[in-house]
């Protein structure tokens, strides 16, 4: 009786290779999936591809097609203080003394007044949290 190690075996052999789709064929798939009354089953079934596989696709179609977020972050011109001169018009407007940043998004407004005395860090804290 000849013993045969299984485990040799199975190392020896080769995993099977994943297939390989072109982006051209991957475009014809889903186009031929959105036509109207076009089952995605169907389609897959007829070309020998996994309907799973054709789902994601189109998933990864859609996604693509949205827009690329950006950050919408503007530049603040801060304003270096000055120092009052002794000859100045007293009677000039008073300059604000504070940093105003709003932010717009779909989701509400946020606002934060930071003192212009504290400029460096009102910078520090916009870098990390636009980051």
């Amino acid at each position: 009786m000849k013993i045969m190690h299984i485990m040799a075996n199975e190392a020896i052999a080769q995993r099977p290779k994943r297939r390989y789709y072109s982006p051209e064929l991957k475009a014809q798939i889903v186009a031929e999936c959105q036509v109207s009354g076009a089952s995605v089953a169907g389609v897959a079934l007829a070309h020998r591809v996994n309907a799973n596989i054709v789902h994601r696709w189109m998933r990864e179609q859609a996604d693509s097609l949205l827009p690329v977020p950006r950050n919408e972050f503007v530049a603040l011109n801060l304003p270096l203080p000055v120092e009052p001169s002794p000859a100045a018009d007293t009677r000039s407007p008073p300059v604000a003394r504070s940093i105003h940043v709003e932010v717009r998004r779909s989701a509400g407004v946020v606002t934060v007044n930071w003192p212009l005395e504290d400029a460096a860090s009102c910078a520090a804290w916009l870098r990390e949290w636009l980051r």
